[in-house]
């Protein structure tokens, strides 16, 4: 019996993209997360005492910004050799074109597989076998599965792959292959990369994705780690999802279905955010909170959206401290007002109401909005709009999300206003 240690998309010194942007992000908190993260990945290998790591590709960022990636990892590999800890590699659409990586030479106990071909490695003490392909370049959109060699019989047979397989929400097309492409090569097990969401996608065999060690936005929300596989008489006897991030990102709603009290809604959030905090295991916690459900209430947590933000932002300080960062605050709940009334109110606030009611649901339908796009885009620098920006006008959804805020603010105020003429 034996066992290893299969990850993937490390993504070494990658920044933990956007926080720069906030002066409330946990700064301190998350510098090197990536580096801490692989370093806890070391600690459980010495600690299980695993025969080998397997890494399915994306090791890098890309192009280190200097050789202390390479001297980070030569050290966490030099302690793996001391406890006679192989690690096999394959490189992926990040790190194929790493030009330092070419210029330091590999750890001796470390294996980087071929890009002009599948190669095989076999370890006669296990009766194992690992089949592998790098990445030659950025982008592969060839089937490399195919290539890879039928398994060899009497062995434990290892395929070692960065692919998108037949494809995943959010995530590039990159070496597409097929489910069947990897049955049909008889291994017992397949360690993917490249996805990082952790995926069981198949038992018989096992193909695994096993997801990335640390998330570095909040699209990688949730506990991200390694995966542990125990092997006996050539077969998986378990696999055990590891966490291994030391920054938790999560996403959470909340719903607020009749609640009548602000106070209420405030203490509910705090209920959420220490359950949370609980969950994350004493990791710091960035947040991002949604407010779902109908409440008679939703037209005034609306009108005044920053204050209600920085409302639970302190909240979150007084419960976790410097431990947890509330990212954003969406409040997607449905009001319970007497909407007909409302458009028969013949007054100003009436009519300037019925006309926000009415905005239509197609953004290329609202009169003047490209316009105020293209003026937006003239004064303010191109990065604020990238894709890991909160502000993405390229993506329409964002578009459509902001003009619905905007939409239930001005409902909110409008009402409020209305509320405190009739007082």
């Amino acid at each position: 019996m034996f066992k290893f240690i299969h990850a993937a998309d490390i993504h070494l010194d990658s920044p933990l993209r956007g926080l720069s942007r906030y002066e409330s992000a946990p700064v301190d908190a998350i510098r090197d997360a990536c580096r801490k993260a692989f370093n806890n990945l070391v600690d459980l290998a010495i600690e299980e005492k695993v025969a080998f790591v397997l890494l399915a590709g994306d090791l890098y960022d890309g192009d280190w910004k200097d050789y202390s990636t390479g001297i980070f990892l030569s050290r966490q590999m030099g302690r793996l050799n001391q406890h006679d800890i192989k690690v096999f590699c394959v490189a992926g659409n990040h790190d194929a074109e790493n030009r330092m990586t070419k210029a330091l030479d590999t750890p001796a106990n470390m294996k980087i597989f071929s890009a002009g071909k599948v190669e095989t490695v076999k370890l006669e003490e296990l009766s194992t076998v690992i089949h592998g392909r790098s990445f030659k370049r950025r982008h592969i959109d060839e089937n490399l599965a195919a290539g890879f060699c039928e398994a060899e019989k009497g062995m434990f047979n290892i395929g070692l792959l960065h692919t998108s397989l037949d494809g995943r929400k959010g995530h590039a097309n990159y070496a597409p292959c097929s489910l069947d492409d990897l049955v049909s090569k008889g291994y017992q097990y397949w360690a993917l990369g490249h996805i990082h969401k952790q995926e069981i996608v198949l038992e018989d065999p096992f193909v695994v994705f096993s997801g990335c060690i640390q998330g570095r936005h909040i699209r990688e929300s949730g506990p991200k780690g390694c995966v542990l596989v125990t092997v006996e008489d050539e077969t998986v006897k378990e696999i055990e999802n590891i966490p291994l991030d030391v920054l938790r990102w999560t996403q959470i709603e909340i719903d607020l279905t009749d609640i009548e009290e602000r106070r209420d809604v405030l203490e509910k959030i705090r209920e959420t955010i220490e359950q949370e905090r609980t969950s994350a295991e004493d990791r710091p916690v960035a947040m991002r909170i949604k407010l779902i459900g109908a409440t008679k209430l939703s037209d005034q947590l609306a009108a005044f959206p920053e204050k209600f933000e920085q409302q639970i932002k302190a909240i979150g300080a007084e419960t976790a401290g410097d431990t947890l960062w509330i990212e954003r605050v969406e409040n997607r709940t449905q009001g319970k007002y007497d909407l007909e009334a409302a458009l028969d109110d013949h007054t100003a606030l009436g009519k300037l109401l019925k006309s926000i009611i009415s905005t239509p649901d197609d953004i290329d339908q609202i009169d003047g909005l490209a316009d105020k796009i293209a003026e937006l885009r003239q004064k303010l620098p191109p990065q604020a709009f990238g894709v890991e920006t909160i502000v993405d006008l390229n993506d329409g959804q964002t578009i459509k999300r902001i003009t619905r805020d905007a939409q239930k603010m001005l409902i909110g105020r409008i009402l409020s206003a209305g509320g405190e003429n009739e007082n």
